[in-house]
This record gives C-alpha cells, sequence and structure tokens, in this order.
C-alpha cells in the first residue's frame, strides 16, 4: 500500500510540475492574454467583432491587415487614404449631409453605414455591403456600437455618447429591434444537399464545374474570382444562388471583367489584377497572368459581363446543384 501511494503522489508531482511549466510557458509567450475574448461595448470588443463574427476583414483592410478588394481601406493606404476612418469620417459626413440636406457629425456618418450602407458609398466601390444587423451576419445593436468604437478608434478619439446621439442610431434601434421580433421564416433550398459531394464538386478539377479553379477557400483554390471562406456568414442564400445562376447579375468590386486587345491583334479577358505606369495584368477565366506592357495595348474596355460562365444551371443536375450549395452553405 506504501509503495500505491508514494507512486501516486509522484504521477501527482509530476503532474503539477508540467502544468506549472506549461503556464509559465504561455504567460511568456503572451498565449494567456490572446485567448481572452473582449466584451461589453467598447473598442477592444469591436476590434474582436471587427476581425472575428463581424466579417468586416474579408472585405476591408486596415493598413495592410484584411483583405481591401470589395471594400475600401479603413486604415492609411497610399494616396487613396491617407487618413483612418476615424479621420476620414468628418469627410464623409459633411458629404452626406450634402446629399441629405442635414449637418451631420463623423459619428452620424459611422452609425448610418452600419444602418443602412447604401446612405453613402464611397467613390470607386459599388452598394454591395451587407447589412450587418440582418442575417447572416446579425450584429446586435451592442455590437455595431463596439464596431463603431473601434473604427473611431483609428486616428480618433471613442465617443460612446456621440454615437449613440446619432439619429441613425435611434433608426438602427428601432430597425433592429422590428428584425428580432419578427417571426421570419429563414429562406431554403428545396433539396437539403449533400455538403460532402458539394466539396468534391468545388475542388475537383475535372469537374463540369471546378470552382476551385478561381475561387479560394481556406488555402487552397484560385485568385481570380472572390475568396469564398466564409461566404455563408456574409451573403444570404439567396444571394450565393444568384451568383451562381446569374454571376453578372452583381458582380463584386475588384472582380470586374476587362477585355484588352493588343496592336498585334490578340484580345485577352479576364480580371484586372494590377497595373503600374508600365503594363497592366490580367488574369483569365483559367487563372493565367498575362502582364500587357501598355504600349502594345491598342484598346482596354471593361465589360459588363462577368468572366464566371453563366451556364451552370445547364452544367449541373439539380441534385449537384444542391450538393454545391450545402457545400458553400458550410461556409462560415
Amino acid at each position: 500500500m506504501n509503495a500505491f501511494v508514494k507512486a501516486a503522489l509522484f504521477a501527482v508531482a509530476v503532474c503539477a510540475v508540467y502544468i506549472y511549466i506549461g503556464e509559465v510557458i504561455t504567460d511568456i509567450s503572451g498565449g494567456a492574454k490572446s485567448a481572452v475574448t473582449a466584451k461589453g461595448i467598447n473598442p477592444e470588443a469591436g476590434e474582436a467583432i471587427f476581425w472575428g463574427r463581424g466579417k468586416c476583414h474579408t472585405c476591408h483592410s486596415i493598413g495592410d491587415r484584411g483583405s481591401a478588394i470589395r471594400g475600401p481601406n479603413l486604415g492609411v493606404h497610399g494616396s487613396d487614404f491617407p487618413e483612418p476612418i476615424g479621420v476620414r469620417a468628418e469627410a464623409r459626413a459633411k458629404e452626406l449631409g450634402q446629399k441629405l440636406g442635414k449637418t451631420l457629425t463623423a459619428a452620424d456618418y459611422l452609425v448610418s453605414s452600419h444602418f443602412d450602407p447604401s446612405l453613402y458609398v464611397v467613390n470607386g466601390y459599388k452598394n454591395e455591403m451587407p447589412t450587418v444587423w440582418k442575417p447572416p451576419i446579425g450584429l446586435s445593436v451592442d455590437d455595431v456600437l463596439a464596431v463603431d468604437l473601434y473604427l473611431q478608434s483609428q486616428g480618433g478619439e471613442p465617443n460612446q455618447e456621440a454615437l449613440m446621439k446619432s439619429p441613425f442610431f435611434e433608426q438602427l434601434k428601432k430597425a433592429a429591434g422590428s428584425q428580432t421580433a419578427a417571426a421570419t421564416v429563414a429562406f431554403k433550398p428545396y433539396l437539403p444537399g449533400d455538403p460532402e459531394k458539394g466539396k468534391e464538386i468545388f475542388f475537383d478539377p475535372n469537374s463540369k464545374t471546378p470552382c476551385a479553379k478561381c475561387h479560394t477557400v481556406g488555402d487552397k483554390g484560385g485568385k481570380v474570382g472572390p475568396e469564398l471562406t466564409s461566404i455563408a456568414g456574409t451573403r444570404d442564400i439567396q444571394y450565393i444562388i444568384e451568383s451562381i445562376l446569374e454571376p453578372s447579375a452583381q458582380i463584386a468590386s475588384g472582380y470586374e471583367a476587362w477585355l484588352v486587345m493588343t496592336k498585334d491583334g490578340q484580345m485577352i479577358a479576364g480580371v484586372k489584377k494590377g497595373e503600374d505606369a508600365a503594363s497592366v495584368t490580367i488574369a483569365d477565366n483559367e487563372g493565367t497572368l498575362h502582364k500587357i506592357p501598355k504600349d502594345k495595348i491598342e484598346k482596354m474596355k471593361q465589360q459588363t459581363k462577368s468572366i464566371m460562365p453563366d451556364n451552370f444551371r445547364d452544367l449541373l443536375s439539380v441534385e449537384d446543384f444542391h450538393d454545391l450549395l450545402a457545400y458553400l452553405e458550410t461556409l462560415q
């Protein structure tokens, strides 16, 4: 019995040592702090939402972090955005105020951009920002406040009182309250679909619709079309269905098709992936990059039709289509 007790005590002591060492290493590396999730209405909580469940970073960057293709960079980014959004909001408020015939503050502009993003669309971008307090993103009023405080902190001072005094905040509370109270029935495809089969269709290069040739999910896929890693977390199923069956109905900013005719008669169509003083880079629908010297270009024109094929309804069976939808719905 004494030997058993001694062995048990020894095992406990060894475990305690390993736990202590683990805690010390975690503390030194800052792991304990990174595991804490900010809560409440404050810039820290807003930052967590912006880079997390709010999915803001899928369309916006702050400086060199994020994905500012569909939406403007909210930090400092060259000559296009020399000031962060906390400063830039002043000028935007003035422009929106002139449009609405009102005197607006920077706080008004920030709240309005989340209450109804169609009220002000930045020049060069499209009216395609989802309403974040509606599904599938579904941020609460407090969540929106926290995000706005985080955005105010980008070059400015967070001011919750100013945000809550905004007339757009009252409209947001009323609209979000009605949204919560309403007994809405979520739209669903009429067949459930098999997400595993849909994933196979998406990634198989030999499938009739090899989506991954142009779209990325996680670290796999092409870069021609928009990244779809969290598409179901930002867009509802109706939007996804339309994007597949009618890809030219709404073309995401930064993914418009261009047609280039060179002086030697070559025609190159695709998405513009880069441009400098000397050349233009076009990615065709196979993902091949064409760097075309500008002195070799006869004509270059933006197209109204997406380079994404619009015959998916002919290529996919009804079952395959619903399998593909089922997979896309898992991308939260």
